[in-house]
C-alpha cells in the first residue's frame, strides 16, 4: 500500500510539473506574441487614429488598411496575395451617385498588396481628374494603369504595360473562341451538348458578344426542358432580353440617344445629339463611354455601335416601358437625315469623303423609312459629277418590301448601278437602268440622269437607235446633262458614218459640250492631222490645270506627246500612211475624209505596211 502511494505521489509530481511547464510556456509564448504585437502595432501609424475614431461607416471603411498592414508583416515564406473579385460593378451606382463606389475605391486603394478583379459594363473612370471631389483618389498619378487609353480599349489590343492596373474589354470573341465557349459550357459525358450546327449559327449571330452567348445557352436549356430537341432555326434571331440587359443601367436620355444612333452606321457627338433631338450633348457624351460603343479615331465619324447591339435595338421585339413606336423611329430617321444634310452642306470634313459618307447613311435612312430626297438629289449630282464611283448601295433590310416603291429606293438603285457599271456587263446595266426609268419615281433632273446613262450603255451595246432616242430626250431639255447628251448625239452620228451631221452637231456644243474634243475625234481618224492637233490643243480650258494642280492637256500637247502632234511632227511631207495603199470604205469611224467635213464625198483609210 505504501509503495503504491509512493508511486502515485511521484506520478502526481510529474503531472503537476508538466502542467506548470505548459502554463509557463504558454505564458511565455503569449508574452512574446504580445511583445511582437505591441512592437508591430507600434509600427502601424494609423492604428491609434482608428481606435479613437467613432465606429461609424466612414471610420470602418479605413479598417482594411489594418488587414493590408498585417499581410505585409507576414514572413516571406508565408506571404500570399489575396484575389478579390467584384462582379457587376455597374450595380454599385450610376455616374451621378458615387457614394458606394467611393467606399469601394477606398478599399482598393488601402489594399495595394491584394489583386482586385472588377468586372462590369462600364469602364472605371478613376483616372479621370474631373472626378476629383466625388472620389478620394483620382487622376493618372493615382491610377496610372487606368489612364491609358482614354477611350474604351479595343479588345485583343496589344498595349504596352503601364503601371499595375489594366482595363480589358471582354468581347469581340473570334468564331473559334465562341465555338470553344459553347462547346465547353454544356457537356454530357465529356461531349458538347450543343451541336456543331447550332454553335455555328450562334457564333455567326453573336458578333463575339459574350452576353449573346449566355442568352443562347439559356434558350437552349429552356427548349430542352420542354422535351423538344433544339434546332439551328431556334437561334437565328435576336433576343429581346438583350435589349433589357443593355438598357438596364442607362438613363432615359441615354436610352433615347442609343435608339437614335442605332439608325446610323457611325456618328459623332453632334450627329448623335441632333438625331436624338436634344439640345445638350451630355447624354451622348456619357453613352460613348459604354463598351458597346466602339471608336475609330481615323473615321469621318469616330463612333459606332456594336453590330449585334445595333441590330437588336432596331429589329428585336422591344418590351421595355419606354419602347419606341413606328412613328418615333420615323421621326428619329428624319432628324438624322436632316443632320447629315446639314453636315454635307456645311462641308465640315474632307469633301469627297464627307459626300460619300453622307450619301451612304442618308440613302439608307430615306429608303428604309420612305423619306423625301431633300439634299440627297444635290449630293447625287455631286457624286456623279466627280466620275469617281465608290460603292454606295446600303445593304437591304430583311423586313423591307421588294421592288422600288419610293424615290429614295429608285435613287439607291440608280447610283448603285452607275457605280457597278464598270464591273458588270452592259446588258445588266441597261436592264437595271431601264427598270429605274420605268418607275417614274425620280424628280425630272434625276430621271434625265437615268435616261442619259441608259443611252450611254445602249450605245456600248450597239443599240444605236435606242441610244439616240434617249440622248435626244435629254438634249431637248435644259437640264445639266443636255450638253453631254448633244455630244452623245454627235458621237452616235460619227459611229454611224454620218460625219456631216457629227461635224455640224459639234459646232453647237461649246465648252460645256467639249466641242474641240469632239472635233478632234472627227478629224483625227480622217487623217486631218493639222486640224485634229489644233482642236486638241484648244480642248482644255487653261483654268483646269490650275484647278486640279496637274499638268494640263495643253502643256502635254506643247511637249509633243499628243498622238496628233507626234504624227504631225513625223510626217515631214510623207507620213507612214502616205506610202500605204488606200482602201475605200463606206462609214467606219477609223476613216480619213478626202474632202472637207460637212461636204459629200467618199472616205479612205490608210493601211500601214
Amino acid at each position: 500500500m505504501g509503495d503504491a502511494v509512493h508511486a502515485l505521489g511521484r506520478s502526481g509530481d510529474r503531472l503537476v510539473g508538466r502542467a506548470v511547464g505548459a502554463v509557463i510556456g504558454s505564458l511565455a509564448g503569449a508574452l512574446r506574441e504580445r511583445r511582437q504585437t505591441v512592437r508591430a502595432l507600434a509600427g502601424c501609424a494609423r492604428l491609434a487614429d482608428l481606435l479613437e475614431a467613432e465606429a461609424d461607416l466612414e471610420a470602418l471603411s479605413f479598417y482594411p488598411h489594418l488587414l493590408t498592414w498585417e499581410l505585409a508583416r507576414l514572413p516571406a515564406d508565408q506571404r500570399v496575395m489575396p484575389v478579390i473579385l467584384l462582379d457587376t460593378f455597374e450595380d454599385v451606382g450610376d455616374r451621378t451617385h458615387r457614394d458606394l463606389e467611393r467606399l469601394i475605391q477606398r478599399l482598393v486603394w488601402l489594399m495595394p498588396n491584394c489583386f482586385f478583379v472588377i468586372t462590369g459594363r462600364s469602364r472605371l473612370q478613376w483616372a479621370d481628374p474631373a472626378l476629383q471631389g466625388q472620389l478620394d483618389y483620382t487622376g493618372p498619378a493615382a491610377w496610372p494603369g487606368l489612364a491609358v487609353p482614354a477611350a474604351v480599349p479595343a479588345a485583343r489590343a496589344a498595349r504596352p504595360p503601364h503601371g499595375h492596373g489594366r482595363q480589358i474589354l471582354v468581347g469581340d470573341f473570334s468564331p473559334e473562341d465562341c465555338d470553344d465557349h459553347l462547346a465547353r459550357r454544356l457537356t454530357h459525358e465529356g461531349e458538347p451538348l450543343i451541336s456543331q450546327e447550332i454553335r455555328q449559327v450562334i457564333s455567326d449571330r453573336s458578333h463575339g458578344l459574350p452576353l449573346y452567348l449566355d442568352l443562347s445557352v439559356m434558350r437552349f436549356l429552356e427548349i430542352r426542358r420542354t422535351g423538344r430537341t433544339p434546332q439551328p432555326t431556334d437561334f437565328d434571331h435576336d433576343f429581346p432580353a438583350l435589349i433589357a440587359r443593355t438598357l438596364s443601367d442607362l438613363t432615359a436620355n441615354e436610352r433615347h440617344v442609343l435608339r437614335s444612333v442605332a439608325l446610323l452606321d457611325s456618328f459623332d457627338l453632334d450627329l448623335a445629339t441632333a438625331a436624338a433631338g436634344l439640345t445638350h450633348q451630355a447624354p451622348a457624351l456619357r453613352l460613348i463611354e459604354r463598351p458597346f460603343v466602339r471608336e475609330n479615331a481615323f473615321g469621318l465619324w469616330p463612333y459606332h455601335l456594336h453590330g449585334l447591339i445595333r441590330s437588336t435595338v432596331r429589329g428585336a421585339d422591344d418590351q421595355t416601358d419606354d419602347r419606341w413606336t413606328a412613328r418615333d423611329w420615323e421621326q428619329a430617321a428624319q432628324r438624322a437625315l436632316t443632320a447629315l444634310g446639314e453636315q454635307f452642306q456645311a462641308r465640315t470634313g474632307p469633301q469627297r469623303t464627307l459626300l460619300v459618307g453622307c450619301l451612304r447613311q442618308g440613302l439608307a435612312l430615306a429608303r428604309d423609312f420612305r423619306l423625301d430626297l431633300n439634299w440627297l438629289a444635290d449630293a447625287a449630282w455631286a457624286y456623279v459629277g466627280d466620275s469617281v464611283w465608290e460603292p454606295l448601295a446600303p445593304p437591304a433590310r430583311h423586313d423591307a418590301d421588294d421592288g422600288m416603291v419610293t424615290a429614295a429606293a429608285a435613287l439607291v438603285e440608280l447610283l448603285a448601278t452607275l457605280a457597278r457599271r464598270q464591273h458588270e456587263h452592259r446588258s445588266l446595266t441597261v436592264s437595271r437602268l431601264a427598270a429605274v426609268a420605268r418607275t417614274q419615281l425620280l424628280p425630272a433632273d434625276l430621271h434625265e440622269m437615268t435616261v442619259y446613262y441608259l443611252a450611254k450603255a445602249q450605245r456600248d451595246l450597239g443599240d444605236s437607235a435606242s441610244s439616240r432616242h434617249g440622248m435626244q430626250l435629254v438634249a431637248n431639255g435644259t437640264g445639266r446633262l443636255a450638253p453631254a447628251a448633244r455630244r452623245g448625239l454627235a458621237h452616235l452620228a460619227r459611229l454611224a458614218g454620218d460625219f456631216p451631221t457629227a461635224h455640224d452637231t459639234a459646232q453647237t456644243l461649246g465648252w460645256a459640250g467639249r466641242q474641240h474634243r469632239v472635233e478632234g475625234d472627227i478629224y483625227w481618224p480622217h487623217g486631218d492631222m493639222d486640224r485634229a492637233a489644233a482642236a486638241a490643243a484648244t480642248r482644255t480650258p487653261p483654268r483646269w490645270s490650275s484647278k486640279y494642280g496637274t499638268q494640263s492637256r495643253r502643256s502635254r500637247l506643247a511637249a509633243g506627246r499628243h498622238p496628233a502632234l507626234r504624227r504631225l511632227s513625223a510626217r515631214q511631207g510623207v507620213s507612214k500612211y502616205a506610202e500605204s495603199p488606200v482602201v475605200r470604205c463606206q462609214n467606219r469611224s477609223l476613216c480619213r475624209r478626202d474632202q472637207e467635213p460637212g461636204r459629200s464625198g467618199q472616205f479612205a483609210v490608210g493601211v500601214p505596211r
